[in-house]
């Protein structure tokens, strides 16, 4: 593989983990009612991701977010490869570090994720739920087909669990309220850059 296929994939499970997964139609100005979806302080999540059609299957995934330098880092489990997202620059830097070579694509989401703002769109909140030992919201809302998803925030924006068509998609296994580092987020210096592949 000479250029980077991987980079589209993952920038949009980058995205999922701190947006959601849904993009709601635009609704009316967004209040208390309508959740926070950027997470309003620092935080440190790893998540299980099932699959659509075999649980068996899962996949791992750590996101780390700052909310001072409105950046995320999304390490997926057992890879060389991880993420990290500026949202400042609106862009998204894929590093793998076996390879030593790193892709720059556009912040998937990037118009979403803004501090101190609620969601946009059309949420119910039907309850309150335990993840990972934490409390959060239930909410129910739309994706861009008009499929039901139910998804857990926190209080203050931390996703921790994603439910579509009765299934559970993602959950938190762990979360972690501490400030972020600087180097979490700094890029290796001395990497080749490839550019993404598009179909």
């Amino acid at each position: 593989m000479t250029r980077f296929a991987y980079a589209p994939a993952c920038a949009a499970l980058a995205a999922c983990l701190l947006v959601g997964t849904v993009r709601p139609a635009p609704a009316a100005t967004p209040d208390a009612q309508t959740p926070y979806v950027t997470p309003q302080d620092d935080v440190d999540v790893t998540y299980t991701i099932y699959p659509p059609h075999d649980t068996r299957e899962v996949m791992t995934q750590r996101m780390r977010w700052s909310s001072g330098r409105m950046m995320q880092r999304v390490d997926p489990g057992n890879a060389s490869t991880y993420m990290i997202t500026d949202y400042h620059a609106g862009t998204l830097t894929v590093v793998n570090a076996d390879q030593k070579v790193r892709t720059v694509i556009p912040a998937p989401g990037a118009a979403n994720v803004q501090m101190g703002q609620r969601a946009q769109g059309n949420w119910l909140r039907t309850g309150t739920a335990t993840v990972a030992g934490t409390t959060c919201n239930l909410w129910q809302t739309q994706d861009t087909d008009q499929r039901p998803s139910e998804i857990c925030y926190t209080d203050d924006g931390v996703m921790l669990e994603v439910i579509r068509d009765g299934r559970v998609m993602v959950e938190a296994s762990s979360v972690t309220r501490a400030p972020q580092g600087e180097d979490v987020f700094a890029i290796p210096s001395g990497l080749k850059e490839l550019r993404a592949a598009h179909p």
